[in-house]
C-alpha cells in the first residue's frame, strides 16, 4: 500500500511539473505578444514616428530587392543608419536563404557608432525602431500589465530598468522555484543603448493545484477502497482458517466419541474372567479385587483377541489386521508399545502374563 501511494504521489508531482511547464510556455507567448503590442501602442501615440518607421520598412524592402547599400537619416531622432550588403547577400538571396548583414548605427548627440554583425535586416530595422520609440517615450509598465491581464489575467512583479552587455532582439525567459514557480523575463526596449526591462510573473498554479487535489482525492479514495478489499480478503481467509480448525476439532471429537463404548451399567455389562481379573470389554476396564484399571480401546481389542485365544499363540499379523487394519512397520511398532501397556495393566494379577513368541506373535497365559 505504501509503495502504491508513493507511486501515485510521484505521478501527481510529474503531472504538476508538466502542467506548470505548459502554463509557462503559454505565458511566454502572451508576454512576447504583449511586448510587441506595447511598442506599437507607443508608436501610435506619435504619428511622425509611424511615418519614419514605415519609411524604414520601405527602404528595407528596397535593400532586399536591389542588393545595394543604403543610408537612412531620421530627422526626428537624428540617427544615421547604414546597411552594408556584400556580394554574399546576392548568393544567399538567390538560394532563398536568410539574408544576414552588418548594420552600422550612428547615434545622435554622442555621435556614437555601433556595428551589429551577422543579423537579419528585419532585426536591424526592429532595433532602430525601438530606439526611435524609446527616444520619445520609455517602456510603459501599466500598458504592458493591462495587455497581459487581458490575455492571461496576470500582472508583473519586481519591475525595473537594467543595462545589458549585448544587443537583444527577442525577450529571454527563465523559470525558477519548486512547487511555487516564477517566470523571469528580460526584454530589450532599446537595444542600441543596451537598455532593457526585467520583471517576474508568478506562474498561476491554482487551477493546476485544484486539478491535482481532485486527482489526489480520487487516488486516496481508490487506495482506501483497495485497502478495504485487502483487509476484507485477509479477514475472510482468517475466518475460513478458524472455521477449518473448528471443523477439524469437531471431526476429531466425533471420531473419538464414535469409538467410545456405549454407557451401560455394571449389571448390563458382561465381564470376561481372565485368571483373577474381570475384563469389561464395553467399558475398557479391568478389575482385580478392589483395584480398577482403565485401558484404551486398542488395548481392549488386543486383550479381547488374546483372551479369546487364552494360552494360544496369536500371530502378529492377525493382531495388526484386526486392530489397525494393516501390518505396516509403524503399526508393528505401535503393537509393541500397546502390549507393554497391557502388561502393566495386568501386573496386579500374578496368574496372568503376556509372553512374546519370537517371529510368531503373543500368547496370554493363565497359570
Amino acid at each position: 500500500m505504501a509503495a502504491i501511494f508513493a507511486m501515485e504521489a510521484y505521478w501527481l508531482y510529474n503531472q504538476y511539473e508538466y502542467s506548470s511547464m505548459v502554463k509557462a510556455e503559454e505565458m511566454k507567448e502572451a508576454c512576447a505578444k504583449a511586448f510587441e503590442t506595447e511598442k506599437n501602442i507607443r508608436i501610435d501615440k506619435y504619428g511622425d514616428i509611424i511615418d519614419k518607421y514605415d519609411d524604414m520598412i520601405d527602404k528595407y524592402d528596397d535593400i532586399i530587392n536591389k542588393y545595394d547599400d543604403i543610408k537612412y537619416n531620421n530627422s526626428n531622432v537624428k540617427m544615421l543608419i547604414v546597411l552594408q550588403i556584400g556580394q554574399s547577400v546576392k548568393k544567399r538571396k538567390e538560394k532563398n536563404k536568410p539574408v544576414k548583414s552588418t548594420i552600422r548605427y550612428t547615434l545622435p548627440d554622442t555621435k556614437k557608432k555601433l556595428s551589429v554583425k551577422n543579423i537579419d535586416m528585419s532585426e536591424g530595422v526592429e532595433m532602430a525602431s525601438r530606439y526611435m520609440v524609446s527616444q520619445n517615450r520609455r517602456f510603459d509598465r501599466s500598458t504592458f500589465d493591462s495587455l497581459l491581464y487581458a490575455a492571461e489575467g496576470i500582472k508583473t512583479d519586481s519591475f525595473r530598468f537594467v543595462k545589458t552587455n549585448r544587443c537583444m532582439i527577442k525577450p529571454t525567459f527563465s523559470v525558477s522555484g519548486g512547487l511555487s514557480k516564477t517566470l523571469h523575463m528580460r526584454y530589450s526596449t532599446n537595444p542600441l543603448e543596451m537598455e532593457a526591462v526585467e520583471m517576474t510573473i508568478p506562474i498561476p498554479v491554482s487551477q493546476t493545484l485544484k486539478l491535482m487535489i481532485w486527482k489526489f482525492a480520487a487516488s486516496v479514495v481508490l487506495l482506501v477502497i483497495l485497502g478495504f478489499c485487502m483487509m476484507y480478503q485477509i479477514k475472510t481467509i482468517m475466518i475460513q482458517r478458524r472455521i477449518n480448525a473448528i471443523r477439524h476439532e469437531f471431526m476429531k471429537n466425533m471420531i473419538y466419541e464414535m469409538k467410545q463404548p456405549p454407557e451401560t451399567s455394571d449389571d448390563d455389562t458382561t465381564a470376561i474372567k481372565i485368571g483373577s481379573t474381570l475384563f469389561f470389554y464395553e467399558l475398557n476396564e479391568l478389575r482385580h479385587g478392589n483395584e480398577k484399571v482403565i485401558i484404551t480401546s486398542r488395548q481392549a481389542e488386543l486383550l479381547r483377541i488374546l483372551a479369546e485365544n487364552l494360552n494360544k499363540v496369536v500371530g502378529r499379523e492377525v493382531l495388526l489386521k484386526e486392530v489397525w487394519g494393516d501390518d505396516s512397520y509403524s503399526n508393528s511398532m505401535a503393537l509393541n508399545v500397546q502390549i507393554t501397556y497391557l502388561r502393566r495393566a495386568l501386573k496386579s494379577d500374578s496368574s496372568l502374563s503376556i509372553e512374546a513368541i519370537i517371529r510368531k506373535g503373543y500368547v496370554l497365559k493363565d497359570k
